[in-house]
This record gives structure tokens, C-alpha cells and sequence, in this order.
């Protein structure tokens, strides 16, 4: 490849941010997802020095917005086909906006109550179900807004953008006195305030404002129904779900792993989670490579396979600082290859007027992140700690199998014109 095919490439890539919505969104997707992380990992430091509770009573109020989330995440994607995905971004943003400054006047007038763990609880929920309406549907408007051969890229970007808010969020809260303060809340609401009135001013007039036509519309039970059918897409669902109960394990049950292991565990976890992260941002340029030589379904394959034998291998040996080093890197190039590439499957196979429905839907692969850190544990509980890489390694080893039985090599079943741009 010449020298000018592989500049034109790459300024391909990044044409389509000359699409004010798409530009907005991605910077959405890294500012608010960066003081959202100024406060929502602290959260359980901060109910316990507030709340006179036990730990588990903490930890369900902490964990209300994951149930949340999941609940309304299937809903959401269905609810914008039908009325609208402007009103539901937009009911998402706001919503986010509101429950944020209302943390700050709970934890101002109310904490020391009775009613603050009831009334914060409830609104870590709302937290949950407002983003459930936000997240999905930022990447509808980005397939919307983009012809067909650039929304790859874009979701990768997307991607890259969002482990880095996440890795950066937390240690600047932490550095700047805030990240167990009442000022956080401030900051995340403002925020969220002000992306939501810049979404509101660009949308004004689009078609992202109405739902589909009445002879495209369909009832939550006609979308069920479609979902239930779409083989394709159940597989890549269960598939998702296995590896993220495998993958999720790095950032929870592989600290216990390192803390026994190691007389310095704690720092060297801190450090193994900076690598990750520093890891998911270096390895895309490689990830980029790989997934415009292979089409989507060998790519998933291959980060599956990838995450199976790593997994697999490090069961049978045994292992130092190094070699755990080794393990998440290896173990970040499997997420930047599957990951990303599941979102341009989504896109390819959802039809045009059921966009909202399948990225809603496609949320449903939190269930392992939810379900993976007490499987995991009990693995450790059980059973000799090597073994938590052999379960790591057979919920990959099923994941990859899920797509080859269920993965068509062009799984794009849908070939209606691409969307131009707004």
C-alpha cells in the first residue's frame, strides 16, 4: 500500500467528524463519561463515611444503578423507534442532569436522615435508567448520521474515547479533592446540562426528531418478536455476554489473585489497571489494521480466540509481575478487537427503522459484567486460584463458538441504502 492510499485512509477516517452531531457526540461521550467517573467509583467511599450502614446495604444502594440500567436499556432502543430517538437522548440527557444535582442537594440537606440512603438509592437508580436512555441511542444518531463505510471507524474512535475517559476520570477526581465530594455532583450535573441543550439546538428540525413511519412502526411485541428471530443476533448477544463474565474478571476478581500473590498486591493491581488502560489506547492503530484486512466476524473470532488461549496458557504456568503485565496487554488486544467490532455488527444487521431497538437490546451483554465478578468469586472461594484463568478461558472458548455457529460471514442482512448525513 502506497504512502498517499494510506494517508487517504486515514483522513477518511476522520471525515465524518466534519458532521457537527457526530462531533458533538463523540465529545459527549468523553466529557460526560469523565465526571461521570469523578464520582460514580467513589461512591461507596463516600456512603460509607455517610451512611451509618453495613457494607452489603451499601453495596445494593451502589448497585442500584446497574439494575437500572439494565432495565431500561432494553426498553430504550424501542421506546426512540417509536416516539422519536430525539425526545428519548434528550429525556436521557436532561434526566441525567437532574438526578446529578439533586445528589448534591440530598447530600446537602439531607444526609445524616433517615431518608438520605432511601432517597440517594432511588436516585442512583434514575442514574441507571437516564443513561439506559442516553448511551444507546448516541450511536444510533452516529449510524444515522454517517454513510455505511465510516461508522466503523467512528465506533472505534467511540471506543478509544470512552477507556479513556474512564482510566483519566477517577485519579483527576482523586488529584483535584473532589472525588468524594458534594462538588462532583455539581460538576457532572452542569455537564450533562450543557451537552443536553447542545444536542437540543442541533436536532432541532432533523428526522431524528420523529419515529418511524406508521407503516414501518412496530409494538414492543412486534421488536420482541423481531429480536426473537434474528438468530444472528441472539448469538452475538450470548456471545458478548460470555466474553464480558470472562473479561470483566481483570478488573474485579484478579485483584484478590495478585493481593496473595504478591506483597505489594494493591499497588501492582493499581498498576495492572493503568496498563489496561494505557494498553486499550496504544493497541488501536493495530486493531484498526487488523479489522480493515479481516471483515467482522473473523475479527470477533479472533479476539475471542486470542482471549481463550492467553487465558488458557496462563493456567498452566505460573507467572510473575511480568507475566501478568503480559496477560493484560494481550488481554486489552482481545477487547479492542471485539468490542468495537460488535457495534458495527449491530449496526449491520438492525434494519434502518429498528436502529434504537437492536443498540438497546445489545446492552444486555452487562449481564456479564454484572453476573462475572460473584461467578468469579466463587471460583476463588472453591477452588485453587489458577482456575479462575481456566474459567476465563472456557467462557471464551463458548464465546467463540457462539459466533462461529451463529455468525454469517456477511452479517449485514440488511442492504437498504446507507443514511447520508444530516
Amino acid at each position: 500500500m502506497s504512502v498517499d492510499t494510506k494517508a487517504a485512509q486515514s483522513t477518511s477516517d476522520f471525515a465524518a467528524y466534519r458532521n457537527p452531531l457526530v462531533s458533538v457526540t463523540m465529545a459527549s461521550t468523553f466529557f460526560l463519561k469523565l465526571v461521570s467517573f469523578l464520582c460514580i467509583p467513589f461512591m461507596t467511599i463516600y456512603l460509607s463515611k455517610n451512611v451509618d450502614a453495613p457494607l452489603y446495604v451499601i453495596g445494593v444502594i451502589v448497585g442500584l444503578s446497574q439494575i437500572g440500567s439494565l432495565t431500561a436499556g432494553f426498553f430504550s432502543g424501542m421506546l426512540a423507534d417509536r416516539v422519536g430517538k430525539r425526545l428519548v437522548l434528550l429525556v436521557g440527557l436532561f434526566g441525567s442532569a437532574f438526578v446529578f444535582l439533586m445528589f448534591f442537594l440530598v447530600a446537602t440537606f439531607l444526609r445524616g436522615s433517615a431518608l438520605f440512603p432511601v432517597v440517594f438509592g432511588l436516585l442512583n437508580a434514575g442514574y441507571g435508567v437516564m443513561s439506559a436512555f442516553f448511551w444507546p441511542v448516541t450511536q444510533v444518531l452516529m449510524a444515522d448520521s454517517l454513510p455505511k463505510e465510516r461508522r466503523p471507524a467512528v465506533f472505534r474512535h467511540r471506543y478509544v474515547l470512552t477507556n479513556f475517559a474512564v482510566g483519566i476520570g477517577p485519579p483527576a477526581g482523586a488529584l483535584l479533592g473532589i472525588a468524594s465530594a458534594r462538588a462532583a455532583f455539581v460538576i457532572s450535573g452542569c455537564s450533562y446540562l450543557v451537552f443536553a441543550i447542545a444536542f437540543w439546538w442541533l436536532t432541532r428540525g432533523t428526522r431524528f426528531g420523529f419515529s418511524a413511519g406508521p407503516t414501518e412502526r412496530r409494538s414492543f411485541t412486534g421488536a420482541l418478536k423481531v429480536l426473537a428471530g434474528d438468530r444472528v443476533f441472539r448469538g452475538l448477544t450470548v456471545s458478548m455476554i460470555l466474553f464480558t463474565l470472562a473479561y470483566c474478571q481483570i478488573e474485579s476478581n484478579l485483584s484478590a489473585v495478585v493481593n496473595d500473590g504478591f506483597a505489594d498486591g494493591v499497588r501492582f493491581f493499581s498498576i495492572l489497571l493503568t496498563v489496561n488502560a494505557v494498553a486499550v489506547i496504544a493497541l488501536q492503530p493495530l486493531a484498526t489494521v487488523i479489522s480493515k484486512r479481516l471483515d467482522p466476524r473473523r475479527t470477533i473470532l479472533l479476539g475471542n480466540g486470542l482471549f481463550t488461549v492467553v487465558c488458557l496458557l496462563f493456567s498452566l504456568v505460573t507467572f510473575g509481575k511480568a507475566g501478568l503485565i503480559a496477560l493484560v496487554v494481550l488481554v486489552s488486544m482481545a477487547e479492542v478487537l471485539v468490542v468495537p467490532t460488535v457495534s458495527v455488527v449491530v449496526d449491520e444487521l438492525a434494519p434502518p427503522t429498528m436502529r434504537g431497538t437492536y443498540f438497546g437490546a445489545a446492552t444486555l451483554r452487562n449481564l456479564g459484567l454484572g453476573a462475572g465478578p460473584a461467578l468469579g468469586g466463587l471460583v476463588l472461594a472453591f477452588l485453587d486460584r489458577g482456575l479462575l484463568f481456566v474459567f476465563m478461558g472456557l467462557c471464551g472458548a463458548a464465546a467463540w463458538a457462539v459466533v462461529h455457529l451463529t455468525l454469517r460471514e456477511n452479517p449485514g442482512a440488511h442492504t437498504d441504502p446507507s443514511s447520508e448525513p444530516v
